[in-house]
């Protein structure tokens, strides 16, 4: 690997370190990831040129590193690599931590988190019949998690739809997320400005968190729209989280007593769910949701 980073980077690593499939270095203090890539070529570079977009804003990413044949990879045998520089990597991440890429407008229209959300329902149902006798545990909690989800879909869906700032969001926000996640372009999408900040909460809530303060601080503090109060709320309701845990369970990186984890939870964090719906028709009109009421 060393002769690999010298013919094509021009860089002399005294030792290399294998995480997984990633290799890591240092030159300088400065630390360098060899990423494996597994996505599209095309996906490559809409991510390269994001991130110079993103750099160019006088906001940080990692530096994705041109090779000698002025590429943003490189392929070795049959698989594909990128050379990134990486100042930041190892501290947890905060809220504060998110705010720079909310400012951050990007150039990309709106999606439409419902149609996403409405198809990742419909196979992930069609999925758990195929799987309900391998995975009792699964089979027991889906439905509720299920309801949440289109509960979700049903409230985003009852109001007219806004244009709504887009801005620098990340593919996913995890309880144990890092700077180097933070900062990873090939983390960073571009959607609502809420979308980072709801699953932050919900990540550090079924970690064992308490998020009630800086959950009403960050919805006193930020002047959201109407709409984007209800794509907030939509996004609280939508359990990521849950169907995260599902997917790892049943390509079996996990046990599928993980999931316990999240059920013995959900009580509490419906408790959260009503205090923000609470709050809402505190100061704004948003249509009734019986099971939401105290």
């Amino acid at each position: 690997m060393k002769n690999i980073i010298n013919y094509y980077y021009n860089l002399m690593p005294k030792e290399i370190y294998k995480k997984k499939e990633d290799y890591y270095f240092f030159i300088n203090s400065v630390r360098y990831i060899f990423v494996k890539y597994k996505g599209e070529i095309d996906s490559l570079f809409e991510t390269y040129n994001r991130h110079i977009e993103i750099l160019n804003n006088n906001m940080y990413v990692h530096p994705i590193v041109l090779n000698v044949e002025n590429k943003p990879y490189t392929k070795i045998n049959n698989d594909i690599f990128v050379l990134m520089q990486t100042f930041y990597y190892g501290e947890k991440i905060t809220l504060d931590n998110l705010k720079p890429f909310s400012i951050l407008p990007s150039k990309k229209k709106q999606n439409s988190w419902a149609n996403l959300w409405s198809q990742k329902n419909d196979y992930l149902e069609y999925q758990i019949k195929e799987l309900e006798i391998k995975y009792p545990l699964l089979k027991k909690s889906f439905s509720y998690f299920l309801y949440l989800g289109e509960t979700a879909i049903s409230l985003i869906n009852t109001y007219q739809k806004e244009e709504v700032p887009y801005v620098y969001a990340h593919k996913r926000i995890s309880k144990n997320s890092t700077t180097f996640d933070l900062y990873n372009p090939f983390n960073i999408i571009e959607d609502s400005r809420v979308r980072d900040p709801a699953e932050y909460f919900k990540q550090n809530f079924f970690k064992g968190d308490n998020i009630e303060n800086e959950l009403y601080r960050y919805l006193r503090e930020n002047n959201l729209s109407k709409y984007e109060y209800i794509m907030f709320l939509s996004r609280m309701l939508y359990p990521t989280y849950y169907f995260d845990i599902y997917e790892k369970v049943i390509t079996q990186k996990i046990d599928e007593n993980k999931i316990n984890d999240i059920i013995n939870k959900i009580d509490n964090y419906e408790i959260i769910l009503k205090k923000i719906y609470s709050y809402y028709r505190s100061f704004m009109n948003i249509d009734h949701i019986e099971w939401l009421e105290y």
